[in-house]
């Protein structure tokens, strides 16, 4: 194991000839910083040779002689060890995550290199904090996931009107409900997989998926719910509806409570947290119908392993995705209204928080978000709220460090204001 002041990488992208990990590599290419030391890792050198000679096109600088190509595969723990041992931080996009996830941060652990990814896969977290918490502690590692669009936008969104809240009110939160109220992007076959990983897994309960606490490290004020249409004047009057990503989102978000309050620094004690998506009534009510039907049908067929394996050789392929000028064109806005704990006679205080992304949320912007997780390591490690380590979140990781360099020359828009 290597000295982690003398590595000689600052960061390497995990997975780089995936669709995302190249999207990655291509970013931090764009930013052309002369200061970082990086390298592309994966398990096919040819395909490796592809990416760094398109990364190329973007920064001359970027050749043969300034860009290095590792060889690791996530099956084989001592190619892991090799080259994670010459890096500071890793950035994992190799899914589904439950599959191949964990040897890696298993070798992150040994190796005492901090690790960033995008996952979206809420049970396999859980059985990172379960087995891996207390050694990631003990090492001061940050094991950070959820750094893509599950769930940095909701988790920061709600980091952010909490800091508002108690800096410029000094009052706890303690309602804050967030609205997808715009969204335009595509997805990829790595994305898809990843949903149906969650659906068929079968080391978590229906008990423990319906959980609002499942990750967090105590309960609090939440209750599980279904599904529900209706109509909401924060959001413009608009129809309200189930958010896809919520069922990670919101639990990220309640663990990033909970990890605050251990710290002296909760959000509140009575904090509740609820997402949605905007819609038209009809497509409301469709969306609502499909998850009460469709969805549990589709739940039961793929725990029939035949009938698993038919359905998955028709969905999209890893490695599939948006082209660049459909990506080109994404965006997203969340909204988050966030109400203080007061008096019962007092004013209601409450603030409107608004988070927007410029590029397709799944792929340019979690992107950017990933890589820039990775940065905050590299450039501000004792600056970090979470350098202490752990199965952190974005939020009890990166906290204001990261909401900067998101918004610096306009990349992504995190505001607040009161309402």
């Amino acid at each position: 194991m290597t000295d982690f002041t003398q590595r000689k990488y600052d960061l390497v992208v995990f997975g780089a000839t995936g669709f995302t990990g190249a999207l990655t590599c291509e970013y931090l290419a764009e930013i052309q910083d002369e200061n970082l030391s990086w390298a592309l890792a994966g398990r096919n050198l040819g395909k490796l040779e592809q990416v760094r000679d398109r990364l190329a096109t973007l920064d001359p600088k970027l050749q043969a002689s300034n860009l290095d190509l590792l060889i690791a595969d996530a099956t084989q723990t001592t190619s892991l060890d090799t080259v994670l041992s010459q890096t500071r931080v890793v950035i994992s996009t190799v899914g589904p995550f439950v599959k191949y996830g964990t040897p890696l941060v298993e070798a992150c652990i040994r190796q005492r290199t901090h690790y960033v990814d995008t996952t979206g896969e809420y049970p396999w977290v859980k059985q990172l904090i379960d087995r891996l918490d207390k050694k990631a502690q003990e090492k001061q590692i940050m094991i950070v996931p959820t750094c893509g669009f599950d769930s940095i936008p909701s988790d920061l969104g709600v980091y952010m009107v909490s800091d508002y809240m108690h800096s410029k009110h000094n009052l706890a939160v303690t309602d804050v409900k967030m609205s997808l109220v715009h969204v335009k992007g595509g997805y990829s076959g790595g994305t898809v997989q990843s949903i149906v990983e969650i659906m068929t897994n079968k080391d978590i309960s229906g008990k423990d998926q319906m959980d609002p606490y499942l990750l967090a490290t105590r309960q609090g004020v939440d209750r599980p719910s279904l599904p529900m249409i209706r109509r909401d004047r924060d959001f413009g009057d608009k129809w309200q509806a189930f958010f896809l990503m919520s069922a990670v989102n919101e639990k990220v978000v309640r663990r990033s409570w909970s990890i605050w309050a251990d710290r002296g620094q909760s959000y509140g004690n009575l904090f509740r947290y609820k997402e949605t998506m905007t819609f038209d009534f009809l497509p409301a009510l469709a969306l609502t119908l499909i998850l009460y039907t469709v969805v549990p049908l589709a739940a039961l067929l793929f725990k029939v392993p035949f009938l698993a394996n038919k359905m998955k050789s028709m969905l999209p392929a890893s490695g599939d995705g948006p082209d660049a000028e459909q990506r080109a064109k994404g965006c997203f806005e969340m909204q988050f209204i966030a109400t203080a704990e007061t008096e019962p006679y007092d004013k209601t205080v409450r603030v409107r928080g608004t988070v927007k992304g410029f590029r397709d949320p799944g792929y340019g912007d979690t992107c950017r978000m990933v890589a820039e997780s990775a940065l905050c390591i590299v450039k501000s490690l004792k600056d970090l709220p979470g350098n202490g380590g752990g199965i952190l979140t974005p939020a009890t990781a990166f906290g204001k460090v990261l909401l900067d360099r998101l918004t610096h020359n306009g990349g992504m828009i995190f505001e607040v204001k009161d309402i």
